[in-house]
């Protein structure tokens, strides 16, 4: 049953912020097309897609924390988290692939752990995608 719900959290954490991102990134680009200025229309889909991102990472970030606290579906090697900021810094290490070296997922745990950096690295990778594509159209119409 465990391996359910760890399943469960997984898909939904993929799913929401898979959506999330494709939302926030549609609303984006309409903004910075309608901008009349490249360079700060550039700095606001930076600091939005950076928000962006620390709002995925928050949703892993609460996902770890509901898993290892309430549904016990694992734990961390025996570390125990103190705070929300532990599960942030966890969540934000494995979106982003760092990992992080002290701390082992054990149980249930180790499959949404091993999911987070693939779609951490996806929905990076779709950011820079959309910026490269937004400073190059820019470019064409000598904005």
């Amino acid at each position: 049953m465990n391996m359910l719900i760890a399943i469960t959290l997984t898909f939904a954490a993929v799913i929401g912020s898979s959506s999330l991102h494709y939302e926030a990134i549609q609303r984006l680009d309409k903004l910075a097309r309608k901008a009349t200025g490249a360079y700060p229309a550039l700095l606001f889909v930076i600091c939005g897609l950076v928000g962006l991102h620390l709002l995925e990472i928050g949703i892993y970030a609460a996902i770890f924390h509901l898993a290892d606290q309430t549904l016990s579906l694992g734990n961390f090697g025996g570390k125990t988290f103190p705070s929300s900021m532990d599960y942030f810094y966890y969540a934000a290490e494995a979106y982003a692939s760092l990992g992080y070296n002290n701390v082992i997922p054990i149980g249930e745990m180790r499959l949404i752990t091993s999911i987070t950096p693939l779609n951490g690295l996806l929905l990076l990778t779709w950011s820079g995608s959309f910026l490269f594509s937004l400073v190059e159209d820019w470019r064409g119409k000598g904005k």
